[in-house]
């Protein structure tokens, strides 16, 4: 029975040293410390390099299909021609359509490809920040269910300062 006693009094002490333990949160924006990185505007200048080029020849393709579709609207062609000009139009926009969702899904897999090293790196970074500074629970601002955060929690530029550091050293 001493034993038990005992043992339910030491469990309490214990109970409240862990209750009254600091919690100390954080917030970050994990979007704004990628882009704002070196890592991110380093991603950035590969896929600019990368897409660029298709981008603005896919640009000039939809221009031209306005043009096509205003001289239609205005009338400018009669009977047969006015027929050719409109499947045309169909035409060259399915093929338009095709090619700009194929080259946006090659954009996001080069991203997400460029992108995971970033991120492993970044996860890192987080991890040793927080371990260093005594945080107890650090969140992504982005996450669902997370709607007041105060003034002073958000860890974001320091974040951004650590990763570039990280980046610098090789990491």
């Amino acid at each position: 029975m001493k034993k038990i006693c005992l043992f339910a009094v030491c469990f309490v002490f214990l109970f409240q040293a862990v209750a009254f333990a600091e919690t100390k949160i954080a917030v970050f924006n994990t979007k704004q410390i990628v882009q704002d990185s070196d890592y991110g505007k380093e991603v950035r200048g590969k896929l600019d390099a990368k897409f660029t080029a298709r981008g603005d020849q896919l640009k000039k393709e939809r221009e031209d299909l306005e043009k096509l579709k205003m001289q239609i609207d205005s009338k400018a062609f009669d009977g047969k021609t006015l027929q050719d000009k409109v499947t045309e139009l169909r035409r060259r926009g399915r093929d338009w359509n095709e090619d700009f969702s194929a080259y946006q899904k090659a954009i996001q897999a080069e991203q997400n490809e460029l992108g995971k090293p970033v991120l492993k790196t970044l996860e890192k970074v987080i991890m040793d920040y927080c371990s260093a500074n005594g945080y107890t629970i650090a969140f992504d601002k982005q996450t669902p269910g997370l709607a007041y955060i105060a003034d002073g929690l958000d860890i974001t530029e320091v974040l951004i300062k650590e990763l570039n550091k990280a980046k610098k050293a090789g990491k």
